[in-house]
């Protein structure tokens, strides 16, 4: 008897980051994922589809598939940044590993459109969404009942910040990456270190400061421009959060 798939792949590629070669995997179609936070949004990873995420990240063969965002690893270990709160060794290894296994059926953009119609997604549960062509979400998203999504890439000269902007939120690490994102048209996700909400900025309701009112699968409101509202801002909560309070309270 066939082995019932655990998801689907997306696409088979070229990162549009660094023309690498990264995989996206769809999947927790059915069964909800375990996230508190999040809820039960289906869920994407973007992987080197040959390299195992945990060597990826020791090596930076994951600037593929996260470009040079300052989280990750290798870079904030350098840089003393907030470095990615995603736990490699537990969802992203375990999906690297069944998909190696050939527990993954390929679907194309059309025939995913229809298994998520009326579905929430969450783009980019691991990885950034942005290194595999706009095409293809805009297509995974046509006809969900939501989504959610965010990427490090609007920096990148070649980004269609018009096509992307109504797909997910611009992920920023300042007040002054804020901004310059609001400039081109996009809404942000900003991570705070220490208290400097901004009048245009709402906390994520999500978030353990505004306690935990709702999850993202029910509020959906990191979509983009196609939600017309505030730009969301959420406290620092990576490991090492607390001492970088405390730097910023005596700088």
């Amino acid at each position: 008897m066939k082995t019932k798939p655990l998801g689907f792949i997306a696409y088979e590629g070229p990162s549009l980051i660094d023309g690498r070669s990264i995989v996206v995997i769809i999947n927790k179609i059915e069964d909800a994922s375990a996230n508190d936070k999040t809820g039960a949004l289906v869920q994407s990873f973007i992987l080197r589809s040959d390299v195992p995420p945990l060597e990826a990240i020791n090596t930076g063969a994951d600037r593929s598939i996260c470009g040079d965002c300052e989280h990750r690893p290798l870079l904030a270990r350098k840089s003393g940044k907030a470095p990615c709160y995603v736990a490699v060794w537990q969802a992203p290894r375990a999906v690297y590993t069944a998909y190696k296994a050939g527990r993954y059926e390929h679907a194309t953009p059309a025939q995913l459109r229809a298994i998520l119609k009326g579905k929430k997604l969450r783009i980019g549960t691991y990885g950034d969404g942005a290194a595999a062509p706009v095409e293809l979400w805009e297509e995974l998203t046509a006809e969900t009942e939501g989504h959610t999504g965010y990427t490090h890439q609007w920096k990148r000269p070649d980004f269609d910040h018009a096509r992307w902007a109504r797909l997910v939120m611009a992920s920023a690490d300042s007040l002054d990456d804020a901004a310059l994102a609001n400039l081109h048209g996009m809404r942000v996700f900003r991570v705070s270190i220490g208290t400097d909400k901004q009048p245009a900025e709402a906390t994520c309701p999500a978030s353990a400061e505004a306690g935990r009112r709702t999850t993202c699968e029910k509020c959906l409101l990191c979509a983009g421009t196609s939600k017309a509202a505030k730009d969301i801002v959420i406290a620092d909560h990576a490991s090492g959060h607390k001492r970088r309070v405390i730097q910023l309270q005596t700088a």
